[in-house]
């Protein structure tokens, strides 16, 4: 049965509800062929973890309904968030590296699915296709901008700002309001302690711009949690429209979902 989000359904057993994915219609019908039937979908479960830093990671991850987390491992113990890859995108250690150990802890952080193959068949698609190429290419661009950009915030933002740009990209992704996540799941992400991740969603709470429950956020107020964010979604935005014009754009000037007055 598809998967209902927001005002969203979600059909997560259509391959083309991952960006990349979406282009193999444009393929040699044999490379397109061979690639799908390598595919495998897979249901994943919000705070399920993929790899911790240090393990052979041999497969692509596709997500179609699914949102995942790339987090690097604080010598305290701690993590940090450093990148999400939802629809748009791909993770696979051997497309960003020399080798399948990769650096990173890989977390879902939304219930859904993706597709999963391993990098040996995609690799053959690769190799006889310059548009994929292209296209992995430019995901792997726009991860990095996230890293890029999400180290910063995380460096120079206030925790409630750093609250509110990762609760706007969660709306984003998802178009729903009710955001599946635990306060121990967001001190995790942002590299903080619990307690602090309470303090300042209690701040957004007694704002109107959030209610939260026991494992779930609402955005009460986007428009709200818009202003008081930092400017890094915006600059996500931005990224993800120039590195990929032909998508769906996200306007930069207000939120995803909004109609214009």
């Amino acid at each position: 049965m598809p998967k209902q989000s927001g005002k969203i359904i979600e059909l997560p057993h259509r391959y083309d509800a991952n960006r990349l994915l979406g282009k193999l219609d444009a393929l040699d019908s044999l490379q397109r062929n061979a690639l799908l039937s390598q595919l495998q979908l897979v249901h994943l479960q919000s705070g399920q973890v993929l790899c911790e830093p240090g393990d052979n990671f041999e497969h692509i991850y596709l997500p179609t309904t699914t949102v995942l987390s790339l987090q690097y491992v604080l010598s305290n113990g701690m993590m940090l968030e450093v990148a999400e890859i939802g629809s748009e995108g791909l993770f696979g250690q051997h497309l960003v590296g020399t080798n399948s150990v990769t650096p990173y802890r890989l977390v879902t952080c939304r219930d859904g699915f993706a597709y999963r193959v391993s990098t040996d068949a995609l690799f053959k698609v690769l190799s006889g296709s310059a548009e994929l190429r292209s296209l992995v290419l430019g995901c792997i661009q726009f991860l990095m901008a996230q890293i890029a950009q999400i180290s910063f915030c995380s460096r120079h933002h206030l925790l409630k700002k750093q609250l509110c740009r990762w609760l706007i990209l969660a709306y984003d992704r998802s178009r729903s309001v009710e955001i599946k996540v635990t306060h121990s799941m967001l001190a995790q992400m942002l590299g903080v302690w619990r307690e602090s991740i309470s303090d300042a969603a209690g701040d957004l709470q007694k704002m109107g711009l959030i209610h939260q429950h026991r494992r779930s956020i609402i955005l009460a107020d986007l428009q709200g949690l818009d202003m008081q964010a930092c400017d890094c979604h915006r600059a996500i935005r931005k990224e993800m429209n120039r590195i990929f014009p032909d998508s769906v754009r996200i306007p930069a000037g207000r939120l995803a979902g909004e109609t214009p007055a």
